[in-house]
């Protein structure tokens, strides 16, 4: 890893300082973002601004996740959008420390201070983010925000442009830039030169001389040669695409997706009913999951034969066919369990993943690498469209151009020339990470001895904890301004009086809450929520009234503290599960499934749906289907072995042997 991506690295692991992650085409942000994801010990999120780009990434769309509309989102007043949200949505967004936004340059101002305030609403915290580390990663001179002229004439009262940075938050909050140099992509020095200065928008007139001598009007590649056409606009590779298919001999063989679950139209990564024949140019639209790793994102081949399920691809000059069978794509969506955010899959995409690739637009190449290219940027209407293109190529000798190249197709935003001109002040080092560091500490140190948390969990419960204004949250403010990292015996000194206060809340919330509850889930949810958080802090309390106050220390604490915080639960004697032993079993069963299918285990079966099966006992695959969260399709695919495992369990429970048969 080199030093800079090392930087980035260390920002996540170390400090909740918000990082923009930025750097030419092919520097490797994608790649940091994948070991960001298996390394960090944060509750983590990743969103993207689009469909495709949130598939890519491995997350869910910004809208989606924070269930926010697509229109302009007017900033200002006393709004409360997260309102409506579940308590399940709630407790994940206030349990998370890192959110990731892919491809960051599309981000309208107005999304990112949408984010602001929902969290700070959240985790009631005036901290920007509500505390939480945003991770932006993306290339200002790719692809920029689409809105429309209606939509900016509303929001263009409050912002001076429509990219990311304009955002009210970031103008009053410390963020570092951290700018990845090391070009993967492309070898070639005077190549990556040109790029630079098309990236710029300040090409010299013997690179635009060099690049356009790669200039051929009527250039028609050969079916050996794979060749993609990089365009504008939609129709024109749509049209482009029809056209060579139409040409070849031969029948069409049609493909049809199998979607299972929720998977947004705009997500899909190929075809619905995906039409190839013999000698089709096609690129793989999803990386090569086996060990060999024989085809990746963005690859060219060339159809040579179709049998059954399974599609050949030769590329290139490479001599062997690649057998392609159905690839699934994962919805990803995130979920709260056992204090830890898990990702769960709300659905699927299962298509042979293969495009038709004579063209694509521009805007669908991004992220996307090619040997060979076709580019015509001469109807180029938009900031980045003409560096996007040109640097998805390896090679200036890869690239053939359709139409000439003038510096006015180079279209560059005057606002992003000017956030670069000021980076200086956003940039960083070891000195100012080590700043960092000690911030965070302070941070968490103040986190500690902030009870605002119970605030949303203390309503219909103030008579049963009499005092607790008075003995806790106003000493805690107070507190919270005087006590420092470098006073180590009085931050023990405030653990043990809080120690002490909450102990007793906790102890006349145990002797009460029975008799207040009785037997109602509802209440007992609710006296779950504020007894897990009181006893969770006690926890903290007790271990810091001994133990001096560092990061590691104050991590490994609250880990262990959440660890143990369902044992102090209500809801559990309430929700006794009728036949649990044979709900562990279908748990158990749905674990192997998910390792064997590669799923995760939520998109087998939910973890209610196997209780209701536990408690219903389906005798047959329709009653199975007929269960909330299975349905006939699930039923059908997994009905033979849940009915087997019922059956089995009823014998043993009536004493019967796994051969006998029970009427039950």
């Amino acid at each position: 890893m080199n030093a800079k991506a090392q930087l980035a690295q260390d920002y996540v692991e170390s400090t909740n300082t918000t990082v923009f992650l930025t750097g030419k085409a092919g520097t490797g942000k994608t790649t940091l973002l994948q070991q960001v994801k298996q390394e960090t010990k944060k509750k983590m999120a990743v969103v993207a601004p689009t469909g495709v780009a949130a598939i890519n990434a491995g997350g869910m769309t910004i809208h989606s996740f924070f269930q926010i509309p697509f229109g302009p989102l007017i900033p200002g007043g006393n709004a409360r959008p997260e309102m409506h949200y579940s308590p399940e949505k709630k407790e994940l967004l206030y349990n998370l420390e890192l959110l990731v936004i892919d491809e960051v340059s599309m981000v309208r101002p107005d999304v990112l201070d949408h984010i602001d305030l929902i969290l700070r609403n959240v985790k009631e915290s005036t901290h920007p983010f509500g505390g939480v580390q945003l991770l932006l990663i993306g290339d200002l001179s790719q692809l920029s925000p689409i809105i429309r002229e209606e939509e900016w004439a509303m929001l263009g009262k409050y912002y001076s442009n429509p990219y990311f940075f304009a955002s009210q938050v970031l103008q009053k909050m410390a963020y570092v830039r951290i700018e990845l140099d090391h070009v993967y992509r492309q070898k070639e020095q005077s190549f990556v030169d040109l790029l630079n200065e098309v990236r710029n928008q300040s090409i010299s007139a013997q690179n635009l001389m060099m690049l356009n001598d790669r200039l051929q009007p009527d250039f028609r590649p050969t079916a050996e040669d794979p060749y993609i056409t990089l365009t504008t606009h939609n129709s024109i590779a749509n049209k482009i695409n029809s056209e060579y298919l139409e040409a070849l001999y031969g029948e069409v063989s049609e493909f049809k997706a199998i979607i299972r679950g929720d998977f947004p139209k705009d997500a899909y990564p190929t075809e619905t009913d995906l039409a190839l024949k013999v000698g089709a140019q096609v690129m793989f639209v999803k990386n090569d999951s086996s060990i060999e790793k024989l085809y990746y994102n963005g690859k060219i081949g060339t159809v040579t034969r179709i049998e059954e399920n399974t599609v050949y691809v030769q590329c290139g000059f490479e001599n062997k066919e690649l057998a392609v069978e159905a690839q699934e794509w994962s919805n990803i969506k995130y979920k709260l369990e056992d204090e830890q955010i898990s990702e769960t899959n709300a659905g699927s995409f299962a298509q042979i993943p293969l495009k038709l690739a004579w063209a694509i637009t521009i805007h669908k190449s991004q992220g996307l690498t090619f040997d060979k290219a076709i580019i015509d940027v001469s109807e180029a209407f938009a900031h980045g469209q003409a560096y996007v293109a040109l640097s998805r190529c390896r090679t200036l000798s890869g690239i053939v151009l359709r139409n000439p190249i003038s510096a006015q197709n180079i279209i560059g935003d005057p606002a992003v020339i000017r956030f670069n001109e000021q980076v200086h002040r956003l940039q960083t080092d070891a000195d100012r990470l080590e700043i960092d560091r000690q911030h965070y500490a302070a941070y968490l140190l103040s986190e500690l001895f902030n009870f605002s948390g119970l605030t949303n969990r203390i309503d219909g419960f103030e008579k049963l904890l009499p005092g607790l204004e008075s003995k806790v949250f106003s000493v805690a403010q107070k507190s919270m301004r005087q006590l420092k990292l470098n006073e180590p015996e009085r931050v023990k000194k405030a653990a043990v009086y809080f120690f002490i206060e909450l102990k007793q809340a906790a102890e006349s919330l145990h002797t009460q809450l029975p008799h207040l509850i009785g037997t109602s889930k509802e209440g007992a949810a609710k006296a779950d929520h504020l007894l897990q958080w009181i006893m969770t802090r006690i926890s903290l309390m007790e271990y810091f009234s001994k133990e001096d106050f560092d990061v590691n220390a104050y991590l490994n604490a609250k880990k262990d503290a959440l660890a143990a915080k369902s044992s102090y639960s209500y809801v559990k004697a309430l929700n006794a599960k009728p036949n649990e032993k044979l709900y562990e079993q279908i748990l158990e069963w749905r674990e192997r499934k998910a390792g064997n299918e590669k799923l995760m285990p939520n998109g087998i079966l939910s973890e209610r749906a196997a209780a209701t099966i536990a408690e219903k006992l389906p005798a047959t695959i329709k009653a199975l289907g007929a269960i909330k969260g299975v349905g006939s399709q699930k039923a059908n695919q997994y009905g033979p072995e849940l009915i087997l495992m019922i059956r089995t369990y009823g014998n043993e429970q009536s004493g019967l042997g796994k051969d006998q048969v029970s009427l039950f």
